[in-house]
């Protein structure tokens, strides 16, 4: 059997047209479009990464790997797990993927480190010298490419942190990890995401703690939920409830791509939070995410224990009056607070000293309120 991983140059009938290199760069660029669709996370992850080493070493049997990517999730997701491809496959490209599944282990618990040197298949921030921050994934033997040039992948694996590169414009941009707060304002998303302004007061005002256990409504596209992961550690419970299948999936892609692997203590339910059952006082914290709050606010009272804390969004002031006439007509709950974020920054130049011309203004209202415990009726109102 012919291996088709050509270790030779092209033969006479490839060089008679020259555009065989040109349409098999068109392939490899379509084949890895659709690799990046995938709606898991992890198989996402596998099948770039298992095509750029493809690429690497020469492939030519792009017909195969046409018949690979138009595999469904969870055909690819067991051919992963038991690292064996359909038998219609051919034995060369079994072979190459029996190996990589092999080695696979090593590479995905490099692709989420935070620390050492850059590494294959991990994210990675690079920023201009105005600020503008790119969000991209390393992958062997491609460049990244923008309107100032492009640069080689191959550059930045094994780089530091911190280092300087240049793009093939002679532009300079610097290269980190991102942080959390650059990976959601970037990541994909169906809705609009929670600001970082506003889930870092959210997180403090709520009062996150390691083991705490969370109900949250209104999944959207994660952005929140991996705040309170971060904050509650995997000793706590993230229990979430969202109505749109589609946001389900792509909010479980987003985190499953930040993390490198789905969290044990995240557990998420299509459902509506209104008619969800859950056990009363099981719950430190609620974040309520929903277009009307009132909805889900009998559930989420039950929910919570005495001196839990409940956190609300709302980005209309007729959403919030609701809300805060909502828990003051319960008498469940005391210290009600109503808060805006507003975030300015500065530019500071040598004497040049001034705000920013741009600044993100409003974006929600945040009710903050603490559970009290039943048969007492004092509501206290907190403003600052």
């Amino acid at each position: 059997m012919t291996d088709p991983r050509r270790t030779s140059p092209p033969d006479s009938n490839e060089t008679s047209h020259p555009e065989t290199m040109a349409d098999a760069t068109v392939v490899w660029k379509e084949l890895m479009y659709e690799a990046g669709r995938r709606s898991r996370a992890e198989v996402e992850l596998f099948l770039t990464t298992f095509l750029s080493a493809c690429q690497a070493q020469g492939w030519s049997d792009l017909e195969a790997l046409r018949r690979l990517v138009a595999l469904e999730d969870p055909d690819l997701y067991r051919a992963i797990v038991t690292g064996r491809l359909p038998e219609s496959f051919p034995e060369a490209l079994q072979v190459v993927w029996s190996d990589f599944v092999r080695r696979w282990p090593t590479r995905r618990a490099v692709s989420v480190s935070r620390t050492g040197p850059l590494r294959a298949g991990e994210w990675v921030l690079l920023m201009d010298a105005k600020g503008r921050r790119y969000l991209t994934r390393l992958e062997p033997g491609q460049n990244f490419t923008f309107h100032l040039g492009s640069v080689p992948m191959d550059t930045l694996i094994g780089q530091t942190e911190g280092t300087a590169v240049r793009s093939s414009k002679g532009h300079t941009l610097l290269v980190f990890r991102p942080t959390l707060r650059d990976y959601l304002l970037q990541m994909p998303r169906h809705a609009q995401v929670v600001y970082p302004k506003d889930s870092a007061i959210m997180a403090m005002w709520g009062d996150l703690y390691p083991g705490a256990r969370v109900l949250e409504a209104g999944l959207g596209s994660g952005a929140l939920a991996m705040v309170i992961l971060r904050a509650i550690g995997p000793t706590g419970r993230l229990v979430s409830y969202e109505i749109r299948a589609d946001f389900i999936r792509r909010a479980v892609r987003n985190i499953e791509r930040w993390l490198g692997y789905v969290p044990e203590n995240h557990e998420i339910h299509h459902e509506d939070i209104a008619r969800a059952q859950v056990e009363p006082g099981s719950f430190d914290r609620v974040f309520l995410d929903l277009p009307t709050p009132t909805d889900g606010l009998a559930v989420a009272t039950g929910a919570l224990r005495p001196g839990g804390i409940l956190v609300s969004i709302s980005p209309t002031v007729p959403q919030v009056q609701e809300t805060v006439e909502w828990l003051r007509a319960s008498n469940l709950y005391g210290s009600i607070e109503v808060l805006e974020v507003l975030v300015r920054p500065w530019n500071v130049r040598g004497p040049s000293v001034r705000p920013a011309h741009f600044m993100v203004a409003h974006t929600v209202f945040i009710v903050v309120a603490r559970r009290l415990r039943p048969g007492q009726t004092f509501v206290d109102d907190v403003y600052i």
